[in-house]
């Protein structure tokens, strides 16, 4: 009976695929071992190559010794290769904080991570089962998660982790593991109420599954297979959104159209900004439903431009019709670099590099007006010119305006995102700026009928 249920899991998720190198996580306790001895069992159907490995907490003494010497017969046995990994939990606590169990559980996975990339594994196989997930998916109900959280752990992820016990129940594990004489061990203080999971699953869950539900397990399996299913759902809609309205920005930063994102739903609204800040920031750690709300008011402020910092290094900017989520970075340092007459010079800093020439008058029509393109009446400008950060009280006269304006008002104007400003480049002659490099150039160095010289300027990404 568990041998056809953990492959019909494996089928329906397609855990596993010819040629996999699969890692086996094995504590020694029964579910490890079960799943351990049904992949092994499964080996002709799912042709992939098994290994095992154990972490040793190094928490409980000779016991936690005899698990990783168990552990390895049990490998011997089956003749599968075998990793024993020691790990220094309570150094680990006390470096990153947090309870015991936490830290055990975040040094293991790590642990497990790296003994896959070291021996080439493409899938990690855990012994989680149903009943494991139905005291995480009320352990998430406790805490306040929303309908993501409520699918509890997923069969498979992206990184490798399969589990294939998922769907079969503690009691079928124990009576496979019965039935065929297998030994494992047990470790004494998951039989006591020691911690949050231990107390749900040894008073709380029996109480609940006496007065409300006998079931209780498997209904709440049932629930997370239908959040899970609906889950997939939202994300195939969220993807089509983003690939048709979302924009990259600076460092790896998105921007988002912030008309199409208030026309929809405001269900939807707030799992496309969620979305948005996992992708920045890779996962969703310390970003609660209260950050989803704040981040909703900066859409919907009236302010044009305004900006929030978020957990993870996050930034959230408003800039009149755009919202821009991205990892907060330094401010730009100032720069300074001379250019003393035509020629190619390299700005290391800014990892472009600008061309000067000069060009004979009747040839302005035939260039292009690119936006990191620049002519002017060579007559006009002094050497050297100068190309550096923005200040405070810059002015100058944008081509076409007739007048002077200030750089602030010029970026405010012209929409220009309050992040991206400092590392604008200003090109200067002498004490006047002649060039917003990228987005306008200044009035007194036109082109005009009476021009005999042209200076062609052009900014490339690039010191090559």
């Amino acid at each position: 009976m568990l041998l056809k249920k953990v492959q019909d899991t494996l089928t329906t998720y397609r855990m596993l695929q010819a040629g996999d190198r699969v890692l086996v996580a094995v504590s020694g306790g029964p579910d490890s071992v079960a799943l351990c001895h049904v992949l092994y069992q499964l080996r002709q159907t799912y042709p992939v190559e098994l290994l095992v490995a154990h972490v040793h907490h190094g928490l409980r003494g000779s016991e936690a010794d005899q698990d990783a010497s168990f552990v390895q017969d049990l490998a011997r046995q089956l003749g599968l290769p075998a990793v024993v990994q020691e790990v220094n939990v309570r150094s680990w606590q006390k470096e990153h904080g947090g309870s015991l169990q936490m830290a055990a559980r975040a040094l293991r996975y790590q642990c497990l991570h790296q003994i896959m990339a070291n021996e080439g594994a493409s899938k990690l196989a855990l012994g989680h089962n149903a009943d494991d997930q139905a005291e995480e998916i009320l352990l998430r109900i406790f805490r306040g998660a929303g309908q993501r959280g409520l699918t509890g752990m997923p069969p498979c992820n992206r990184k490798g982790v399969i589990r294939p016990l998922l769907e079969c129940h503690r009691h079928e594990i124990t009576s496979y593991l019965e039935n065929r004489s297998l030994a494992y061990r047990q470790d004494e203080s998951n039989l006591k109420p020691w911690c949050q999971r231990n107390l749900l699953r040894l008073e709380l869950l029996p109480r609940l599954q006496q007065n409300f539900n006998s079931n209780l397990s498997a209904t709440l399996l049932r629930t997370s297979n239908i959040f899970r299913e609906e889950e997939e759902f939202w994300d195939a809609l969220l993807s089509a959104w983003l690939d048709q309205y979302a924009i990259e920005g600076e460092g790896g930063g998105l921007r988002l159209p912030l008309g199409p994102l208030l026309e929809t739903h405001p269900a939807m609204q707030k799992r496309l900004l969620r979305r948005v800040v996992e992708r920045v920031k890779g996962d969703l750690r310390s970003f609660g439903f209260h950050h989803t709300e704040i981040l909703m008011q900066l859409c919907r402020s009236a302010a044009a431009n305004s900006q929030i910092d978020l957990p993870g290094e996050v930034k959230a900017e408003k800039n009149y019709s755009w919202l821009t989520i991205g990892l907060r970075q330094q401010t730009p340092e100032d720069f300074y670099y001379e250019i003393a007459g035509p020629g190619n010079y390299p700005f290391p800093r800014l990892n472009h590099r600008m061309l000067l020439e000069k060009v004979p008058a009747d040839l302005a029509s035939e260039l292009s007006r690119h936006p990191t393109e620049a002519l002017m009446d060579l007559d006009r400008v002094s050497f050297p010119l100068v190309l550096r950060s923005s200040k405070a009280g810059d002015r100058f006269r944008p081509l076409g305006l007739g007048g002077g304006k200030k750089l602030k008002k010029f970026f405010i104007d012209a929409k220009i995102p309050r992040g991206q400003r400092r590392r604008i480049p200003i090109l200067c002659s002498g004490e006047q700026i002649i060039w917003v490099v990228g987005h306008r150039l200044d009035d007194r160095v036109k082109v005009t009928v009476n021009t005999s010289r042209l200076l062609r300027l052009l900014y490339v990404e690039g010191l090559e």
